[in-house]
């Protein structure tokens, strides 16, 4: 019950020390509270912590039982009305490792949630960098992580980033923590086991916002922090699911959200009320068709919207995908009729055309 930390992909975790800890307690009537933002633990759980990891290592370490050299002959019982049938490896299961730190800002730690492909993979796994969805404000980043499996299933690394919300810092803040990971990613290439040649983002609502300004704003040094400098931040393909583009013309559709209010997600994000002529260069540094040009190459895009999508208007994504198609780039659009926010587009067959898509640009 340990983590070999550093170790490849294919010896990652394979138990979660924190759950094994947190069930023992709440066997035993204590609760255990983490908050991430603080990092406040009890010393109790901690020491208990220490003190059952270093107990489970001494005895796998030290257990003179053991005899691996044994080999095991296949069982010859077969009592009547057993059920046989044959092992299959395949790449069903997937490893998950928890809470990689890709960044720290004084004592302030942004983590990266990891689903990788299981078994010993014969050559590197493109990695798909996802951006859970928030209004730019704090992230549920574990809140799609079982949706992601099946791009794990796939043969994808799959990397979920936590960013700094909005009411950490303004922009260009999360633009930056998500190349940051992207770098971090990266570099650490060999522990992972993942081709840094071949990687996507994908991002819903905020996060399909970040994923389409990542995708377009290659080279953008506002954009940039020294966080594994040597490293590209540059994406291979990009999904961008029911993303905002331009805040100014959010407000031209029906929405329940007042977008031009000075309280709104994107003025927040922003540090202004968009419509202030002090964040008019923000709003338009934040704005990913602001770097769409016929000269630039771009990364091929799958942008998927709902046509009665009450919180970020359609039209925000037919903005992004003509301004692509008029300058002559690669961009697949689908409108997903019925489909609201998110539901209705995340299903079994809208996942599929996903890794279709995945697997066109990145296989």
């Amino acid at each position: 019950m340990w983590i070999s930390a550093g170790t490849p992909a294919s010896n990652h975790l394979l138990y979660n020390p924190i759950g094994v800890i947190h069930e023992f307690f709440l066997k035993r009537g204590y609760t255990m509270k983490r908050s991430r933002q603080s990092k406040e633990w009890s010393a109790a759980i901690v020491f208990s912590f220490v003190a059952l990891c270093a107990s489970a290592a001494f005895a796998q370490n030290n257990n003179s039982s053991r005899r691996l050299d044994i080999e095991i002959p296949p069982a010859a019982e077969s009592p009547s009305g057993t059920i046989e049938t044959d092992a299959v490896f395949d790449n069903y299961r997937v490893n998950y490792v928890p809470d990689v730190v890709y960044a720290k800002f004084d004592e302030r730690e942004l983590v990266l949630n990891l689903i990788l492909p299981s078994g010993d993979q014969e050559s590197k796994s493109p990695l798909v960098v996802f951006i859970q969805g928030s209004a730019w404000y704090p992230q549920n980043v574990y809140g799609n992580l079982p949706q992601l499996a099946d791009i794990a299933r796939a043969g994808y690394a799959v990397a979920s980033v936590e960013y700094r919300p909005s009411n950490e810092a303004k922009a260009p803040a999360q633009a930056q923590d998500v190349k940051a990971a992207i770098r971090f990613m990266r570099a650490n290439t060999e522990q992972y086991n993942i081709d840094p040649a071949k990687v996507a983002v994908w991002g819903n609502s905020s996060g399909g916002h970040l994923a389409a300004l990542t995708g377009t704003s290659d080279g953008e040094s506002q954009f940039l922090t020294q966080d594994n400098s040597e490293q590209s931040s540059r994406v291979q393909a990009v999904v961008d699911f029911y993303g905002p583009t331009d805040f100014l013309r959010m407000d031209d559709y029906p929405s329940r959200i007042t977008h031009n209010a000075p309280d709104s997600p994107e003025s927040n994000v922003i540090g202004a009320p968009i419509q202030s002529a002090e964040a008019s260069e923000k709003v338009r540094s934040y704005n990913p068709i602001s770097y769409i040009s016929n000269e630039k190459e771009l990364p091929p895009f799958l942008i998927v919207h709902g046509d009665v999508d009450p919180l970020v208007p359609f039209n925000q994504s037919v903005l992004l995908y003509n301004a692509l198609k008029e300058a002559g780039k690669d961009v697949t659009f689908y409108k997903v009729k019925g489909a609201g926010h998110g539901d209705g587009i995340w299903s079994g067959s809208m996942i599929s055309i996903v890794i279709d898509f995945l697997d066109d640009h990145l296989q």
